[in-house]
């Protein structure tokens, strides 16, 4: 009988040897599964994740309009039109320009600051007539209710007011939309194409017939409904859905993504 099959005789009839043999066998399978997993574990853990899309940053700066919806007198922050008349000032969220240059606000409701307060020479203020007005942040101390300002017609408002011009950019919309984050916090103004129902509107670059946007156009949401009755009567309207569309300019503030609007302007096309 040769030397292997003697030796394999041999050890089938010891079965202490052969256990051990079979369980060092195991042992090394055993082993190289585990670094073969170690070293799996480690390739997935070095390989490159693409990073989870930043969320817009919602906006921390309320709008007169929600402060006015549920007052609470204390310190506040907001943004608005600034009114100088022969009276004194006002907050006001939004004005009605006409093409002949008059102006009025939207709303009853606004915040009587009384003195016209200090403010730098730059930006300057727009003048219509005998009232000077502009974009401006505001902070101060909520006071009310109460009857405030000429004829006790306001029930709130802004003492010890700071206030800051904001200025106004002219942009596009595909400029705002491709330097966002440059313009965040920024009152701008341009024009567009309004397509508006209901609370919802967007302002978009091109229309084609019958109100629908073209293809390539670019379009950005409005943080907040057109408020203008008289801008919005003098566009277009969609029959049957009662959708209001045409040209307008928009003046408003930039935040989140998405313009506020403080005012609407019909023009030509």
């Amino acid at each position: 009988m040769p030397d292997g099959q003697r030796r394999a005789a041999a050890l089938a009839l010891r079965p202490g040897v052969t256990l051990a043999f079979l369980a060092v066998k195991n042992f090394l399978a055993m082993r190289r599964l585990l670094l073969l997993l170690l070293f799996l574990l480690l390739t997935a853990c070095g390989m490159e994740r693409p990073a989870p899309p930043t969320p817009v940053p919602a906006p921390t700066l309320p709008a007169l309009s929600a402060i006015l919806a549920a007052p609470s007198p204390g310190p506040v922050r907001t943004f608005g039109y600034l009114l100088i008349d022969t009276d004194g000032a006002t907050l006001v969220e939004g004005l009605s320009l006409t093409p002949d240059g008059a102006l009025a606000p939207l709303a009853p409701e606004g915040l009587w600051l009384g003195a016209p307060p200090p403010l730098p020479d730059e930006p300057p203020l727009d003048e219509a007539g005998a009232v000077r007005y502009g974009i401006v942040s505001a902070s101060g101390i909520l006071d009310g209710p109460g009857r405030f300002g000429p004829a006790g017609r306001y029930a709130y408002q802004l003492a010890e007011p700071r206030i800051t011009p904001l200025g106004l950019r002219e942009v596009t919309i595909a400029l705002l939309l491709e330097n966002s984050g440059l313009y965040e916090g920024q009152a701008v103004r341009l024009r567009g194409d309004l397509l508006a129902r209901g609370d919802s509107a967007v302002l978009v670059e091109r229309l084609g017939p019958g109100g629908v946007p073209e293809a390539s156009a670019r379009q950005l949401k409005l943080d907040g409904p057109v408020r203008d009755d008289a801008a919005l009567a003098a566009l277009q309207r969609s029959p049957g859905n009662g959708v209001r569309f045409g040209p307008v300019e928009i003046t408003g503030l930039w935040r989140g993504g998405r313009l506020y609007p403080l005012s609407v302007r019909a023009v030509g096309p």
